[in-house]
């Protein structure tokens, strides 16, 4: 098994990281601001260049030198953010020439495994790009010129960068067994049910909130199958742990890292105090990582039918995109586990969904002619481009006049085709000329 590469963008507070973001994306995903520290978590996203995929990771400013506050915290994001890199985009503000944070975040990133490409921003005039030579200084190679605003030198950094992508990369766990992550809120019973599933005590299970801090694998097999999983116990995820220091910080940012490893996520939910805000932060977590989610409602024994059914309206009314399958649990009483990695074994099918060209042109014909483009706009061909998650890539005439709300109806006719229900489907558009 393999994940994409990871590239992720570092620098200090307003050298451009998040205008650079929304160039390469070609959309505005980031938020852009002239004040400084405006990105203060780091932004998952894919993106392709020269034929290439790869996650592309916005970071807030690195200031190394911060003791505390969020300062120190939004430095601690980008940290985790270079741990996990590939390659490394070292950007910096040109017109500051070289300063102590450029200096500082240089020496940093020189202790990461990954390979680094040094961007001196915004160098807006072409025909002058000396104030990039200082930057030689940091020892990190040819600074790269360029101007993120306008788009001047992108590609040639892009370029560079894609030259220095392995080709493939393996995940963590060496036996190539694919990976299931129980995340949830703290004290909604994720040890519980872990142990349940695998028939003794392996987790520590305590009232105490966020005795879970860091993510545990234990393998385990789906009965009746072959299916062999590497199963992902993970720490609570709360809003309040997002802004405390320490532990209950840099558990959350482990969570959110075995996420990002799993090809499914099990979100756990408390049937006692129903769908809350949180759980649909972890759910958007999952969804932007590209891996499927099921949703483990816990504790159902403890309410009545009607609350059951309450929840379950909630949840396919709140989580529109994935709209991902549930099932009603006790992990204390054992009551619905064994329904548990059956879901996860059924969603790791979906996501890993492979269709034939013919199969899915003759889909796409169907949905166009059911449901046509806007006048200007034909359909001429459409692929699959990978699995986990499937990709779809669309081939049209005026690919830019397409409605997101046009892409979002293909989506989900493929959803409802191939019950890709939990799973991410992905769909590219590309000119037919």
């Amino acid at each position: 098994m393999s994940r994409l590469p990871v590239v992720a963008i570092v620098g200090a507070p307003n050298v451009g990281k998040s205008t650079f973001m929304n160039r390469v994306l070609g959309r505005r995903q980031a938020v852009v601001a002239d004040e400084p520290g405006t990105t203060r978590d780091r932004s998952y996203n894919r993106a392709e260049w020269a034929g290439r995929e790869f996650l592309l990771v916005d970071t807030g400013g690195m200031e190394p030198l911060a003791r505390g506050g969020l300062e120190a915290l939004v430095t601690l994001q980008a940290r985790v953010a270079v741990e996990e890199a590939d390659v490394i985009i070292h950007m910096a503000d040109a017109r500051l020439g070289v300063t102590e944070a450029d200096a500082a975040i240089a020496r940093e990133i020189r202790k990461a495994r990954a390979r680094v490409v040094l961007a001196a921003n915004k160098l807006d005039n072409p025909s002058d790009d000396t104030a990039r030579y200082p930057f030689y200084s940091l020892g990190e190679g040819e600074p790269y010129a360029i101007s993120a605003n306008h788009g001047i030198g992108t590609g040639d950094l892009l370029d560079a960068v894609v030259a220095l992508l392995p080709q493939t990369v393996a995940e963590e766990q060496s036996n190539g067994i694919p990976s299931v992550a129980v995340i949830g809120r703290p004290n909604v019973g994720k040890s519980t049910l872990l142990n349940r599933l695998l028939g003794a005590d392996r987790a520590v299970v305590s009232e105490v909130a966020g005795t879970t801090t860091d993510a545990v694998s234990h393998e385990i097999e789906v009965a009746g199958s072959v299916t062999r999983f590497n199963l992902l116990d993970t720490a609570g995820v709360s809003r309040s742990a997002r802004r405390a220091e320490g532990v209950p910080f840099y558990s959350t940012l482990k969570t959110e890292g075995a996420i990002r490893r799993s090809d499914v996520s099990l979100l756990l939910v408390d049937a006692v105090e129903g769908l809350v805000a949180e759980d649909l932060r972890l759910a958007s977590k999952v969804e932007e990582a590209g891996s499927a989610c099921g949703v483990v409602i816990n504790k159902s024994d403890l309410v009545s039918q009607e609350r059951l059914q309450e929840i379950e309206g909630s949840l396919f009314a709140r989580m529109t995109d994935l709209k991902p399958p549930a099932i009603f649990i006790s992990a204390l009483t054992g009551a619905g586990t064994e329904n548990v990695m059956p879901l996860a074994a059924r969603l790791h099918e979906a996501y890993n969904l492979r269709l034939t060209t013919h199969e899915v042109a003759e889909l796409i014909n169907v949905l166009t002619d059911r449901n046509p483009p806007p006048s200007n706009v034909k359909i001429r061909f459409a692929t699959q481009t990978g699995v986990a998650p499937p990709r779809f890539t669309l081939f049209a005439t005026r690919p830019k006049d397409v409605p997101d709300g046009y892409l979002r109806y293909v989506e989900n006719a493929i959803r409802d085709r191939y019950g890709l229900y939990g799973v991410s489907v992905r769909l590219r558009l590309k000119s037919s000329r």
